[in-house]
């Protein structure tokens, strides 16, 4: 009996209609981080392991989320679970700050792996788009962090959705508000899950924004950071939402955000979709201000940065549940249709014309009827479709048709440059 191959679980095949959403996100990205001045970079998908431990410390994604091997050497590596480790990596291997003027602006559109039960916006190997201004201490770039994260919810016309922000006190202040918690919620065991339980020693924080311990009284009435907040930090959030209030950008402070990796301090956001068809899982985009992740990966200087990150896949689904109009891009701009096997040279010279003058182009030799490649150009969303037989060879002519004006006649093929141009 043949053996079924099918893709593992929690990963999705990218193909035709939801490439094309794919693309549209992605190009959006590519548009918004350039206008915002940040600059490309990329790294390796797997790293070793003791960097994310390093870095994240004792989050979900240690405990839980790794994809994690040991290699032919004998080394622990992990496939990539977030992408703020690996690019502070890189700036401190490569001795960035040392080289370049700051803040250091990079933007990544990569592949993240997280061994999580699947579900509905939720994959083991998914894509984020993620941004980080690397060694800046000015509230303004956490203001231009949710300017920027906005325009992307702007772009792609999203309208269900909510801006919260929380000010999470820096290593020393949540050291005192977690050591509370911790006091605190030791008082009602018998009344958390058995992940909270986990956490009341190690992570107490995680317990606030518990998708159902969250919820109860209890844990509402836990102690507040503001109680252990110093004056500097309580300013510096000020200085946040006044910035906020003036640029006319609606947000709530919700003190029970922590976001789910140890690096962040003081400031975090994220935005959240309020549409009921991703009410288990609202996070659009997140992110926030981190302080010693430089000098925790063996940089020579402290280099607060700040940054946000946002799952490709999630936000096509926010985009369908809000029925977006995608883009109409096309994978080729012109399909040519060979009526005869005979005529196939003269087609191969019409694909190589129409390239020379870079435009996109394809045909399928393997079939010479036309509702195949009328089929195929609706596939592509090719904009023309091209017919050549035995006749058009004989006279040095194409059969050409417009798919968006049904606009269809016969020239010469000195001419089918010109009339596609023209019809752009």
């Amino acid at each position: 009996m043949s053996t079924k191959f099918i893709r593992p679980r929690g990963t999705e095949d990218i193909y035709y209609e939801y490439s094309q959403k794919f693309q549209t996100l992605t190009t959006t990205f590519y548009k918004l981080a350039h206008m915002y001045g940040y600059s490309f970079i990329e790294t390796p998908t797997i790293e070793h392991k003791e960097l994310f431990i390093r870095s994240v410390g004792s989050s979900d994604i240690v405990h839980k989320e790794f994809y994690d091997f040991v290699d032919k050497g004998n080394r622990e590596i992990v496939l990539r679970p977030e992408g703020t480790a690996g690019v502070i990596r890189a700036v401190v291997e490569n001795k960035m700050l040392d080289k370049y003027p700051h803040p250091l602006k990079f933007f990544y559109i990569e592949q993240m792996f997280r061994y999580e039960r699947p579900q509905s916006g939720r994959l083991r190997q998914f894509h984020q788009f993620g941004v980080e201004c690397i060694s800046t201490n000015s509230y303004n770039d956490d203001v231009e962090m949710i300017l920027m994260a906005t325009d992307i919810i702007k772009a792609l016309g999203i309208k269900q959705c909510e801006l919260s922000i929380n000010n999470i006190g820096n290593f020393q202040t949540r050291a005192l508000w977690t050591k509370a918690l911790s006091e605190y919620f030791h008082k009602y065991e018998k009344d958390l899950t058995e992940d909270s339980l986990k956490r009341i020693d190690v992570n107490p924080l995680r317990i606030l924004d518990d998708k159902i311990d969250g919820k109860k009284d209890f844990v509402k009435n836990a102690p507040a950071i503001d109680e252990f907040l110093t004056k500097e930090e309580v300013e510096y959030f000020d200085n946040i939402k006044n910035a906020l209030d003036k640029l006319n950008i609606k947000y709530v402070v919700d003190k029970s955000m922590v976001r789910g990796l140890d690096y962040y301090t003081n400031f975090v956001f994220e935005i959240n979709s309020t549409h009921e068809g991703l009410a288990g899982q609202p996070t659009l985009i997140g992110g926030g201000r981190y302080a010693n992740l430089v000098k925790e990966l063996n940089g020579n200087i402290d280099a607060p940065s700040t940054g946000f990150a946002t799952g490709i896949e999630r936000l096509i689904i926010a985009c369908d549940l809000e029925n977006k109009e995608w883009d109409n891009i096309e994978t080729a701009d012109t399909v040519v249709i060979s009526l005869d096997q005979s005529t196939n040279l003269y087609v191969q010279q019409i694909l190589a014309e129409l390239r020379k003058n870079n435009i996109s182009c394809t045909c399928n030799f393997s079939s010479n009827k036309i509702k195949n490649g009328f089929k195929l150009a609706e596939t592509l969303k090719a904009k023309f479709v091209i017919i050549a037989g035995k006749k058009e060879f004989e006279n040095n002519s194409i059969e050409i048709k417009n798919q968006i004006t049904m606009e269809q006649k016969t020239i010469g093929l000195n001419e089918m440059i010109s009339f596609i141009k023209k019809g752009k």
